[in-house]
């Protein structure tokens, strides 16, 4: 026990075992945009579907039947989850180093060499900034994988760029 030197407080110095350092692309935002609201809108407007459909009709004082308010809130639950499915469950975590991109839908994780990055396009989505990187093929999580940059993804993609490395 007396024998253990205690690790110096810079680790930059410590070695790398071979491992390059690896980058979190995507934006912490990714999480509630990718989890929370989705399960908080589906369960709200589910809770509220379920409060008109297992109320009696004798207890709403409606001018109209409530058949259609039942049948508007179905279809407000179907929209809202063709939505959730074609753009919030999409975006995926993405981090990345020298040789390989990390992407996870926070279930399951694919690393993806650089050389299967086709292209990367920039879009503006529901006012966020989106990037896309293009596969070559389909991987795991389709040709497209999108995510929201994080405040440094300019920065390391540019300095990846000057170093001539895509």
């Amino acid at each position: 026990m007396e024998n253990q030197n205690p690790l110096p407080p810079d680790t930059n110095t410590l070695p790398k075992n071979g491992h390059p350092k690896t980058v979190m692309l995507s934006t912490n935002g990714t999480l509630f945009w990718r989890v929370f609201v989705p399960i908080f809108g589906t369960v709200f407007i589910s809770g509220f579907l379920l409060a008109f459909w297992l109320t009696d009709e004798e207890d709403f004082y409606l001018p109209f039947p409530v058949l259609w308010i039942r049948l508007f809130l179905l279809f407000i639950l179907a929209t809202w989850l063709w939505w959730i499915r074609s753009t919030l469950w999409r975006l995926k975590r993405v981090d990345a180093d020298d040789t390989h991109l990390y992407v996870t839908n926070y279930w399951t994780t694919v690393r993806y060499p650089w050389q299967d990055v086709a292209r990367i396009e920039e879009k503006k989505r529901l006012n966020r900034r989106v990037v896309n990187f293009w596969l070559r093929a389909p991987g795991r999580f389709g040709q497209v994988i999108s995510f929201l940059p994080s405040s440094f993804f300019d920065e390391w993609m540019a300095e990846r760029k000057r170093s001539g490395q895509k």
